[in-house]
This record gives C-alpha cells, sequence and structure tokens, in this order.
C-alpha cells in the first residue's frame, strides 16, 4: 500500500471516531457521563458499593450482611426493591406463558420477560433511576434469575427463630462440634503447652436433623398481564409468612414424642378442637418437628419450672424463674421473655417492664421486641399457647384450658440449624397437569447446646417456664 493511501485511511478512521464521540456527546443527558454502550458512572458508582460490576451480580447480594452495614437505608432499600420486582416480573412472565399456552408450556424466553407489562412498566423506570437508558449496558438487562437472600432481606420478620444464632449445615444430619473445656485463657511460660488443652471435640457433638417444611397456593386460572404480578406478591407473601409461622410453632411448643404434650392442635387452618393425635397426618404439623423450649423446661422438672398457683402473674415468679436459671439466667443481654398476649398484657402492670416507648428508638432492640424485664428483651408471639391447664400443657378437658404460661430462656444456648434456605418458586401441580402451585420450601433444625454430661437436651436450666398463670 502506498504511503499516501495508507495516511489518508489513518485520516478517515481518525475523523470517524470523532464524529461518533460528538454524536454521543450530544445525545447524553445533563449530569450523564460515559457514552452510549457503556455504563454509566452513576450506576457503576452504584454497582460498586456492592463489589458488583453487573445488576446480575447485584441480584446474588445479601444486603443483610455485616459488610454493608455502613451503607444508608435508602440504598439498601433501592436493592431490595429491585430484587422483589424482578422475582415479581420472572414469576409473572412464567405464569402467562402458562395461561396463553393452555397449560402446555411454562418455559420463559428471554423475549417473554423484556416484552412483559411489568418489565416495561415497573423494571425499566427502576433501571432509568440507577441513570441507563436506551443504548447504555445494563438497559437491555433481561433477568433470569434472583437470589433468595432477599426474601430474608426484605419479608421476614423473625420474631423467635430470629432470637438464635443460625448455623450452615453442610450434610443432614449434621454434627457440630463443641468446646468442651470452656475458653479461659491461662496463664503459660514460653515453651509450656497449655494444660488441659482446648479444642472442639468430635466426641461429643450438637446434632442437627433438618426437617423440609412445604407450603402452596394453586394458582387462579384467570390471570392477565394486569393481574399476575399482584397475585404473586400477595401469594408469595403468604407462603413466607406461613413458613415462619411454622418455625415459631416448632421452637415455641414442638413436641417429637408421642405422645404429644399438647392434646389439641393450635394450626389456624384445623378445626377447632382438633386432636393431635387424630391428624391423619401428625408427624407433618409443625407441632412435631421439634423439641421445642415448652417441652424442654417441663422435661427438666422442678429445677425449671414456676407453678403461679392459678393468680395473676407476679415479679416474684418471674424472678423465681430467672434463679432457677442459676449461671444462665445472670446477664440481661442473653435473655428473653416470651409472652403470649394475655400474658404480656399482665407484664405491663409490672412495676420493672419498661415499654419499648420509655427506653427510647435509639435503644438496640431485637426483631419483635415491645419491652424490657429488668434489662431482658420482651418479645411477643401469638403461637405461645394461652389454653393450658394447671399442668402447663394443653388438657384433654377443653374446659380447664384457661390458663397462661412464660417463658425464659437464654438464646445464646440455643441454635437454629440452616440446610436449605427458604425458596418461592412455581411448579406443576402434582394431581392436575393444567394447574400451577406457587410453592415454598426450606430445611431447618433446632437444637439446644450439650448439657454437662454430654447428652443433647438443653434440661440444664437453659430456659424455664412460669406455668398455670391465670387468665
Amino acid at each position: 500500500m502506498k504511503p499516501e493511501l495508507k495516511k489518508a485511511i489513518l485520516e478517515a478512521r481518525k475523523t470517524l471516531k470523532t464524529a461518533k464521540a460528538n454524536a454521543a456527546f450530544a445525545t447524553k443527558k445533563p449530569g450523564q457521563t460515559g457514552t452510549k454502550g457503556s455504563m454509566p458512572e452513576v450506576a457503576k458508582k452504584f454497582l460498586g458499593k456492592f463489589s458488583c460490576k453487573s445488576f446480575q451480580e447485584l441480584m446474588k447480594v445479601d444486603t443483610s450482611s455485616k459488610k454493608f452495614s455502613y451503607l444508608g437505608d435508602e440504598e439498601i432499600e433501592r436493592v431490595k426493591g429491585l430484587k422483589e420486582s424482578v422475582d415479581t416480573c420472572v414469576i409473572a412472565a412464567e405464569l402467562i406463558k402458562f395461561v396463553e399456552s393452555d397449560g402446555k408450556d411454562r418455559s420463559v424466553a428471554k423475549s417473554d420477560v423484556k416484552n412483559s407489562k411489568y418489565y416495561q412498566e415497573e423494571l425499566l423506570p427502576q433501571l432509568k433511576a440507577f441513570g441507563i437508558d436506551s443504548g447504555d449496558d445494563g438497559y437491555e438487562w433481561i433477568p433470569e434469575m434472583v437470589s433468595t437472600s432477599y426474601i430474608d432481606e426484605f419479608n421476614l420478620d423473625r420474631k423467635v427463630s430470629g432470637l438464635f444464632q443460625e448455623i450452615r449445615m453442610p450434610s443432614n444430619p449434621y454434627r457440630f462440634p463443641v468446646l468442651t473445656q470452656g475458653a479461659i485463657a491461662r496463664r503459660v511460660g514460653t515453651v509450656t503447652a497449655l494444660s488441659p488443652s482446648q479444642a472442639f471435640k468430635t466426641d461429643k457433638t450438637i446434632l442437627f436433623e433438618a426437617v423440609k417444611l412445604t407450603n402452596q397456593y394453586e394458582l387462579p386460572e384467570e390471570l392477565n398481564e394486569d393481574s399476575a404480578p399482584d397475585i404473586v406478591k400477595v401469594i408469595r407473601q403468604e407462603l413466607i409468612e406461613g413458613q415462619e409461622k411454622a418455625i415459631e410453632i416448632a421452637i415455641l411448643e414442638g413436641d417429637t414424642s408421642d405422645p404429644h404434650q399438647h392434646s389439641f392442635s393450635q394450626l389456624a387452618d384445623l378445626p377447632a378442637g382438633t386432636a393431635l393425635g387424630a391428624l391423619p397426618n401428625q408427624d407433618d404439623s409443625p407441632e412435631r418437628v421439634f423439641d421445642g423450649l415448652r417441652v424442654r423446661a417441663l422435661a427438666a422438672g422442678a429445677t425449671a419450672i414456676v407453678d403461679a398457683g392459678a393468680n395473676t402473674l407476679s415479679e416474684t415468679e418471674m424472678s423465681e424463674a430467672r434463679a432457677k436459671m442459676g449461671k444462665f439466667g445472670v446477664d440481661p443481654s442473653q435473655l428473653v421473655w416470651l409472652f403470649g398476649p394475655k400474658g404480656y398484657n399482665q407484664a405491663l402492670q409490672l412495676d420493672d417492664v419498661r415499654t419499648l416507648e420509655q427506653y427510647g428508638p435509639k435503644a438496640p432492640v431485637l426483631t419483635g421486641e415491645l419491652a424490657k424485664y429488668e434489662g431482658a428483651p420482651v418479645v411477643v408471639s401469638e403461637y405461645l399457647r394461652e389454653d393450658t391447664d394447671a399442668t402447663g400443657v394443653n388438657g384433654a378437658v377443653p374446659a380447664n384450658n384457661i390458663k397462661l404460661s412464660v417463658i425464659c430462656v437464654n438464646r445464646k444456648r440455643f441454635f437454629v440449624g440452616l440446610r436449605r434456605g427458604l425458596q418461592v418458586k412455581v411448579e406443576n401441580n402434582r394431581t392436575q397437569y393444567d394447574v400451577l402451585d406457587m410453592v415454598s420450601f426450606q430445611r431447618k433444625a433446632f437444637q439446644a447446646v450439650l448439657k454437662a454430661d454430654g447428652s443433647n437436651y438443653a434440661a440444664e436450666s437453659s430456659v424455664s417456664l412460669i406455668y398455670n398463670i391465670g387468665a
């Protein structure tokens, strides 16, 4: 190639490059940086706060992680809102595809998501709020999945299960090694070995056996682009709340023995007065999946229970219950008082109970905390049974089940095992081929720290029960 021709080509390329840059600059909005086809700086900066380079990576981030605690509430809420919109968009597109194909197909292509009304009216405006416009990197992003972590971030109000440390289970069952010799430091010389040795032992372990919990809703056939997103949001929230209610019941009132400690079920979806032993699949009830706090206190006997003598709750019984816990009842920051609604109303009459309004919103509080008693949080649960008899259980004679109970627990002495986190998805109905269900799943366990003798049961007063409280 002749030198003059080569030079002309280079000049032409340079001129074309300049023209393209000028055209891109002319289409930019005020305050927007970057060129078409690239990620705007405002979006890059936002993603960088969560150590992400794309919106799909952002969908996998757990904003509740402590490493993001320095970020403002507004930034966290923007991510959680985007996650919820993405999840709703994908599920709604799947449902519409199923309806339009008369139940023959629910596989969703990227075009189905992008062309949906919800995507155009809800997701695109959210992307534009990040400074992304047509032609920018990210504008053509088609959501395919969202991390299940946002369910924990956005939807769950774990009043009871959230009190206890969560242990991830790499297998099921899972044996969690414990420190049997304690963790108190010793003075040693420069070449002296520590005696006795302190190590996590595998000969004495906490055994976690996760159970699978599920619930489902049959989706209505009358779905369209306008109704599907709202239906998805409502049903999904019901499924999520139903899962947490099941865990709450299991932790408070669960009993794996046969017969069950209680005579009648408290599940709201069963007729009143349904006997636990009469359930066709009684082992499926959340009242049977774990050994909960009440049954553990009753198993310990006189060392962990206080009889209120059919009187209303008083500070005498509460002090006695705490005293029965020994060293595990000393530190109020480790304790939680669990009440039912009626018991809580009685507690409000006690002098040492201070409500949240009294000690101020700036004080650190637990989820569900409504008050404090002598510095220990008070949490109210509708699933702590208030239909028990004089022995502290729901008895066989309904007329006698009129007594209340209160539980005090050291939350450092119990663990929630997590084998699989809560997931919500759409699947085909198992009996009708042209029907879809929205289903939730999770696998969890509940277990206590070992007793001194190595047995896997917290009967050494990690929990105490006040029973036979007059209503």
